[in-house]
């Protein structure tokens, strides 16, 4: 079992992952997995319905991010294990209920496509809102900041940034419903 000690709980994701990838310091990933375990959890349990498969398929997921910690640049550790986890939870319900996958290339392109269209009605409409909002949207969303790291890029209180983005969030949901884009 990994110990937990004081110094790694200090610390946020992104210095983690590079005391990880530089030091292959197993503690460094152990407080990682400390923190979204519960996240972990509660997807495979959403998705599987049944406990063992999930104590099974919870080891699985982080033997995956422990390989994409080494192998990528992360800059969004949550966004990693909620994608990591609902695909292998997925697959594996899929591969249980032995569903055969026919992937058809055009359907595939065609929703990407959709979604890069998106992506870009995103950012245009990210121009029309209050200038602190866009900061702390774009620090989180598009940057992969975590709440404490965008207190400390702009000197917001932790409820400011939440605030900045909750209300950026909704203001740009009205300004793409008004405009017809979404």
């Amino acid at each position: 079992m990994l110990s937990k000690k004081p110094k790694y709980n200090k610390l946020i994701d992104r210095e983690l992952i590079e005391l990880y990838k530089s030091s292959n310091d197993l503690n460094a990933v152990g407080e990682l997995f400390a923190r979204y375990s519960h996240l972990v959890v509660s997807i495979a349990l959403g998705i599987l319905n049944n406990e063992q498969k999930v104590k099974n398929t919870v080891q699985e997921i982080f033997e995956i991010i422990i390989e994409t910690l080494r192998d990528s640049n992360v800059k969004n550790f949550n966004a990693l294990v909620y994608s990591t986890t609902k695909l292998h939870c997925f697959k594996i319900k899929n591969e249980s209920q032995k569903i055969d996958f026919e992937i058809d290339f055009d359907e595939v392109l065609e929703k990407e496509l959709l979604l890069q269209n998106r992506i870009t009605i995103l950012k245009k409409s990210i121009e029309n809102i209050n200038h602190n909002q866009k900061k702390c949207i774009e620090l989180f969303y598009f940057e992969g900041f975590c709440y404490s790291e965008i207190v400390n890029k702009t000197g917001f209180s932790i409820k400011e940034v939440k605030s900045h983005i909750q209300n950026g969030k909704k203001n740009m949901k009205s300004l793409l419903e008004n405009s017809g884009s979404w």
